[in-house]
């Protein structure tokens, strides 16, 4: 491997224009990273056909950046869509006047690490020393296609494909193969089973089946144009080329990378990010680590070292479904957007019925139509607290019971039945539960925090095993009035839980994982309230996947909603941002959606219907009524 030195010496007699990396001393030999690529494997794109993306381009996505944009020019007719997407999304009448000419437009740029003002891609990644890197770009644009379609970190292991396929770490590859792979196994998340570099045997967690983010389909692109218009209107490529040694000296201010060197170091698969025509260059992101080139980053000339002539590979917007351990803090109580329909975006509400029964609605994630589905029981006291589980994505939830228990129900995706879970708990609850499922233990344990009626609250906790024993573990607070669906692990693996006092003021309090497991009071806030809040972390904040967002908390006071929102990264205090409806007597449940990070909520209303209300960069939206607990 030839010095910095002589590296910029050949820089200087072709003329180049980018530099070595000016981190580098003279006398430093470059360091050769890993690669992987099999180039034996690579498609020509002189001899794989055009595909007509103009579906694609034309199928709803949730991001409403890209719908607007896709609208505007033309890939997306209004009409094609439900009304209340096209204007909550865009502010754009469904069918109003006529749409631009298809294609009218293009960014001259595309950059996906900050876009439309939001991060959108996780941290950069380290393949090191194994050749996996055309798994790396396989996984990463998976892991970025769910962030920009669900609006939610999505951190994904690329050891769970590599290892899950069988290979080693000195394996090389092909990003199809890894596409392949995830299109019939998904792609779980690191806790599951992580990047590792040793050749352990595969042994992913019991709950893997929960904890993948699957893949419908992907596709293959041979045109360059048609390449850009795919970063500009849907998200990020999978390529790979010919890595010569000087590509190893990239440097963060080294401009725009060309080939000067002739000797071939092997092939490599990177994650396309985005463009610039100015520049002529490809965003690339590679997986050598921060410390690599653009923190892991690269300017790469168009048309270099066979990245053009070689066809990348890209996913749709409409085909990523993610599991319920990527969402599980946003959403809470009895509303949940589960991965089912076309567009993997359908609403699921459990609300209390007459003679005590659970009524099932859904809303289809294409038509945004509420119906009824199933209804079940016949003990159910208020509505329940309910949650997708990396139980096979099951469907669960707790409810207070009309003799003053915790009920617990289970969907089973694999029979498609209702089951009875079982009743437990005190005899005394007096409240609406808060229910997770925490990270202790995979399947993690289930987390139930409950008001009794002495007024204080109660922790319950399930085995993740045969026989699922629920105990108790531990009672604190007094005072407490109401009990909410507000139970949120921390990042540092605590709980929080936020309740109503009797004198009307709200009240968080934590878990202490680091000295005993001791509840603790904290903070107070709000004045006047006099019913069970509901509360999520959101993304908002959440500036990468290892940062905790904002606490979003909705709740009925006055006939109105009221809207707060805790600043966890920053001062912790709590700023009641809104507060708007008329005649509502509770929040049931409350989401942070794949719509573009809007929170979505169902609320009870005086007359016993249920009405979902949104919120969008503009504030929050009545939306439809669709059902009641009363007949």
């Amino acid at each position: 491997m030839a010095t910095v030195a002589e590296l910029k010496q050949t820089l200087s007699k072709a003329n180049a224009k980018w530099t070595v990396d000016h981190r580098l001393n003279d006398t430093d030999s470059i360091r050769r990273y890993p690669t992987g690529g099999d180039l034996t494997k690579a498609q020509n794109v002189a001899n794989v056909p055009r595909i007509d993306i103009a579906k694609f381009l034309a199928t709803p996505t949730n991001n409403p950046f890209l719908l607007k944009q896709r609208i505007d020019r033309g890939f997306i007719k209004p009409g094609q869509l439900a009304a209340l997407e096209v204007s909550r999304a865009t502010g754009v009448a469904a069918g109003a006047g006529p749409a631009p000419a298809a294609g009218a437009g293009g960014s001259a740029s595309v950059d996906w690490r900050n876009r439309f003002g939001w991060p959108w891609l996780t941290k950069t990644k380290d393949q090191d020393p194994c050749e996996s890197c055309w798994c790396f770009s396989a996984v990463g644009v998976v892991e970025a296609m769910t962030r920009i379609e669900h609006a939610v970190w999505s951190l994904r292991s690329e050891g769970d494909v590599h290892d899950g396929m069988g290979t080693q770490c000195a394996t090389t590859g092909w990003p199809t193969n890894a596409l392949d792979w995830m299109k019939n196994n998904g792609v779980a998340d690191p806790g599951c089973w992580p990047y590792e570099t040793t050749n352990e045997a595969y042994k992913p967690t019991p709950d893997r089946s929960g904890r993948t983010v699957k893949l419908d389909s992907w596709v293959t692109l041979s045109n360059v144009q048609d390449q850009k218009k795919w970063l500009d209107n849907i998200g990020p490529l999978s390529a790979c080329f010919t890595v010569y040694d000087d590509f190893f000296g990239y440097g963060p201010n080294s401009g725009v990378y060309t080939q000067t060197s002739n000797n071939v170091a092997g092939g490599h698969c990177i994650v396309v990010v985005g463009y610039d025509d100015s520049k002529g260059a490809w965003l690339i992101r590679n997986s050598w680590g921060a410390g690599w080139g653009m923190d892991g980053y690269c300017w790469f000339g168009y048309g270099q070292c066979g990245i053009d002539s070689n066809a990348k590979y890209a996913v749709a917007n409409s085909v990523v479904n993610p599991d319920p351990w990527t969402k599980r803090r946003m959403h809470s109580g009895n509303l949940y957007e589960s991965g089912d329909g076309a567009l993997h975006r359908n609403f699921e509400v459990w609300a209390l019925g007459p003679e005590n029964t659970i009524r099932h609605y859904w809303r289809d994630g294409s038509s945004l139509a509420w119906a009824l589905a199933e209804t079940v029981g016949n003990d159910c006291q208020a509505s329940p607290a309910a949650t997708g589980t990396t139980f096979n994505r099951n469907f669960e939830y707790i409810y207070w019971t009309a003799s003053s228990r915790l009920h617990h129900r289970y969907f089973d995706q694999a029979s498609g039945k209702w089951n009875d879970g079982g009743v437990f708990g005190p005899a005394n609850v007096a409240g609406v539960p808060g229910f997770i499922q925490s990270d202790y233990g995979a399947p993690g344990n289930f987390e139930v925090v409950v008001r009794l009626s002495n007024g204080t609250l109660q922790h319950w906790w399930r085995m993740d095993a045969p026989p699922f024993t629920w105990a108790a573990s531990a009672t604190f607070g007094s005072g407490v009035a109401h009990s909410g669906p507000t139970l949120v692990q921390r990042r540092d693996h605590g709980l929080d839980v936020v309740c109503v006092n009797n004198n009307g003021t709200m009240q968080r309090y934590w878990r202490d994982d680091a000295h005993g497991m001791a509840w603790k009071a904290a903070e107070t806030f709000s004045t006047g309230i006099t019913s069970p809040p509901v509360m999520i972390e959101g993304q908002f904040a959440a500036t990468d996947e290892t940062k905790q967002g904002n606490y979003e908390l909705c709740v009925a006071a006055t006939g109105a909603i009221q809207h707060w929102w805790r600043d966890n990264e920053g001062s912790g205090n709590w700023t009641r941002s809104a507060t708007f409806g008329t005649n509502v007597a509770q929040v049931l449940g409350l989401i942070e959606s794949s719509f573009g990070f809007d929170l979505e909520l169902v609320a009870l209303l005086t007359d016993g219907s249920l009405q979902h209300y949104w919120r969008q960069s503009d504030g929050w939206h009545a939306g439809p009524i669709f059902g009641s607990i009363t007949h």
